[in-house]
């Protein structure tokens, strides 16, 4: 496949992704702009049957009080009783029917948090979908730039021309996606041949590296969790592929350095509320993403409910949460990978308050 045709089919697909998620973006925004009407319909309506209780029990105090007076009057007042003695009639009644509306009222209620808590899971699984998208894509570069002729030709065949190719190749890849701090290439043993951008890692040994021992053991894939790098200076996730000659020997690792600056930018893009919170948290409940940067690899989620949901085996849901302010509701999913990429155990979470 030729470059403009390579690049003519990726500028398709991804304007077709950006439509997709403006859609996605656009129902969500209605969809909160519903729930919020919703739930101040709800408070309304709730404060308005209160009202009616109310006004019921003081017209009860009223006819209890006019029947003491009609009491009092004897004879006289006889008519005025039974007036008396039907308005008494007419608020228990009311309070009946007030009953009966409050228990339906409470079950809206209960099927309106039911129906936010769903929306918020969802979100969650949207968010968390949108991640492995992503970073699917980055598992497949590094599979096929391992494939690249000029790589395998620097390792397999190894002259300074041919290294300086496979450089500048490398060099190539990072300004091209523009999504990698870096791309390095090594040799079996770990040295450092080739570089994209920090030149002074050339030559300096990777064995001890856990990315480099995942990759050499296993000798396919890998990729690590989100850490902070100190070559690059910022958060990345490593995918590392064994780099194999002709006949299926491995002659070398291309590890690729992921800027997560990319997956913030989802986060970021989520349509939580202004007071609402979003994470990614790891396997073991440390934050690797939130709109707080502050949170990132230092705030853990292991005391909430939503972590014990996940530890447990849930994959995803939602629960709520009345305080005497405001309503919580959390959802969550769990990353279920996608293609061929199993994802690193990673799940979504989300509080909103209303």
């Amino acid at each position: 496949m030729g470059l403009c045709t390579l690049l003519g089919a990726q500028s398709r697909f991804f304007f077709s992704r950006y439509r997709r998620n403006k859609m996605e973006d656009t129902k969500s925004e209605k969809l909160s702009t519903v729930f919020d009407g919703l739930i101040q319909d709800y408070e309304s309506l709730h404060s308005s049957l209160n009202e009616i209780y109310n006004e019921s029990q003081n017209i009860r105090i009223l006819s209890f009080n006019s029947s003491i007076e009609a009491a009092r009057a004897g004879t006289v007042g006889k008519g005025f009783r039974v007036i008396a003695n039907e308005i008494k009639n007419i608020s228990e009644k009311n309070d009946t029917q007030n009953q009966t509306c409050q228990k339906v009222v409470d079950q809206i209620e209960i099927k309106m948090h039911k129906l936010i808590g769903i929306r918020t899971a969802e979100m969650a699984f949207d968010t968390i979908d949108k991640v492995d998208r992503n970073l699917f894509e980055r598992y497949c570069d590094v599979q096929a730039w391992a494939t690249f002729g000029k790589i395998i030709d620097c390792l397999a065949n190894p002259t300074e021309e041919k290294r300086i190719s496979a450089e500048h190749t490398i060099e190539n890849l990072v300004r091209i996606y523009e999504v990698y701090h870096d791309i390095l290439l090594t040799d079996t043993s770990g040295i450092v041949v080739c570089v994209g951008v920090n030149k002074n890692l050339r030559g300096r040994s990777m064995q001890n590296t856990k990315w480099f021992k995942e990759t050499s053991e296993s000798q396919s894939t890998t990729y690590s969790d989100m850490y902070y790098s100190e070559s690059v200076k910022d958060w990345t996730v490593s995918y590392s592929c064994p780099v194999r000659a002709k006949d299926g020997t491995i002659v070398g690792i291309i590890s690729t350095r992921f800027n997560w600056k990319f997956i913030l930018n989802i986060i970021s893009s989520a349509k939580v509320s202004h007071s609402g919170e979003i994470f990614i948290i790891n396997s073991d409940g440390l934050v690797i993403a939130s709109k707080n940067k502050d949170e990132i690899l230092k705030r853990r989620l292991t005391d909430w409910e939503a972590f014990e949901h996940i530890s447990q085996g849930q994959k995803m849901g939602f629960y709520t949460n009345k305080t005497s302010r405001a309503l919580e509701v959390f959802g969550y999913s769990k990353t279920p990978g996608y293609n061929s990429y199993k994802g690193k155990e990673w799940s979504v979470v989300i509080k909103e308050n209303y």
